[in-house]
Formats: C-alpha cells, sequence, structure tokens
C-alpha cells in the first residue's frame, strides 16, 4: 500500500481539491505532457465499454436487487443507471457534485459530507445489500475506516465492491510517473490486490473470487468484491 502523507481535512478538500477541478487541470496538464497516449486512449475508446456502464456490469455480477449506497456518489451518473435495478442512494464529500445528484436522484437519498462521518452518523447500520466504492477509496485520508463505514452499514451476508487504481499495474511500472493512477494530491491512497485485500479481511469482510479479466496485471483499474462475514 501506497500513502502519500501529508493529510488534507475534509473541509479542504471539499473547497480546494474539487474532483471535477482537480480532472480538468490534470487532462490539461496529460494534453500537454502525453499528446500521443490520449491520441491513442481518444482512438480506442469505441472499443471499450462506457465508464458507467462497466459499473453496472460489475456490480450486477453480484447482486440484483436491494438497497444500493454509493461512497462518492460524484455526479449520480451511476445511481441513474443503477437505480433500474436497486433503491440507491449516495454520499459525496463534493457540494457542487451533491447538488447536482440531488437534482438527479431523490433529493432525500443523497448525503453531503464526509463518507466516514455520514455513514457513521445518518445512516442506519445493517440498512444495505450493496455498497459501492467506485474510485472513492484512493481519495479517503482514512481508508480502514472508510471500509468499516461500509461493513457497519451492510447487511449480512451484504456485498461491497470496489475499483480504484491498481498499483500493481505493469502500466505502473513501465510509466513511472506519467501512470495514469496517479492525481496528486487527489488521490492520497494506493492499493495492490494483495494489500486491499488484507485490509477487507481486517474489518471483517471476505473478498471474492475475481474474474479473469479483473486480474489481468495490465489492468490500470482494480476492481473487488467482498462480502460482509
Amino acid at each position: 500500500m501506497v500513502f502519500i502523507g501529508s493529510e488534507v481535512a475534509y473541509d479542504a478538500q471539499a473547497k480546494d481539491h474539487d474532483w471535477v477541478e482537480e480532472w480538468q487541470r490534470e487532462l490539461g496538464r496529460r494534453k500537454q505532457s502525453q499528446p500521443v497516449w490520449l491520441f491513442l486512449s481518444h482512438c480506442t475508446r469505441p472499443f471499450r465499454a462506457g465508464t458507467h456502464d462497466r459499473l453496472l456490469s460489475q456490480t450486477l455480477r453480484w447482486a440484483r436487487q436491494g438497497k444500493l449506497v454509493d461512497f462518492g456518489c460524484g455526479d449520480a451518473s451511476f445511481l441513474v443507471r443503477a437505480a433500474k435495478n436497486f433503491l440507491v442512494s449516495g454520499i459525496e464529500l463534493s457540494p457542487r457534485a451533491a447538488e447536482v445528484s440531488r437534482q438527479r436522484v431523490s433529493r432525500d437519498r443523497i448525503f453531503e459530507g464526509p463518507v466516514t462521518e455520514v455513514a457513521e452518523h445518518e445512516l442506519p447500520a445493517e440498512e444495505f445489500d450493496v455498497v459501492t466504492q467506485f474510485g472513492y477509496i484512493e481519495h479517503e485520508w482514512k481508508p480502514l475506516a472508510g471500509l468499516r463505514a461500509a461493513h457497519r452499514v451492510l447487511r449480512p451476508g451484504g456485498i461491497t465492491i470496489i475499483k480504484t487504481p491498481n498499483y500493481a499495474s505493469w502500466n505502473r511500472h513501465v510509466r513511472g510517473r506519467n501512470w495514469c493512477g496517479y492525481h496528486i494530491p487527489a488521490h492520497c491512497n494506493y492499493f495492490t490486490p494483495q494489500t486491499l485485500s488484507m485490509m477487507l479481511r481486517k474489518v471483517g469482510f471476505e473478498p471474492l473470487p475475481r474474474h479473469l479479466l479483473d486480474r489481468l496485471p495490465t489492468s490500470d483499474s482494480l476492481w473487488m468484491a467482498a462480502r460482509k462475514s
């Protein structure tokens, strides 16, 4: 596991490191420093599944219905799709993204604030069947607390599904500091399959078998699902 070290308070993170703004700055930097890689990525995009469709297919692999809460729901693009199968809720740190989410999902099902605090104080224990964490845990300065929050709100046998940058990716070794998974300081944690599995077990989850395509060492994304024991 890799941790960048200098913790940013949640309020400062929401104010100064809004993910939409961070991503736009990063995209601008990559256009200047990595134009060939961006061109190749654009050319191959038609052959790749859409991001939110992939998130939904990964979720439906492990659960088909029930109550779902998305940690770090962003603008609720995923929740809009998931609402066809689940009763959805979301937690979002960014005030701007939370407001967009409220316009797309029922207002009373979008909670604004730090995931760890909202899950502890505003969500009932053992209430949900699924907790999705797509692009959340790498932003969480207290990742163990984030996993414990997911464990607390899940019913026995409930599933959490995680997508995060894969620090074990061959591409990370090849591309070095230009690896696409790096977004400093927005991404403060990086995991390998082994370290993430260990943390999940530490809080009471049992990692589930990973699909072969999710275990390819060339993948920049680490997908993992785990069941509450």
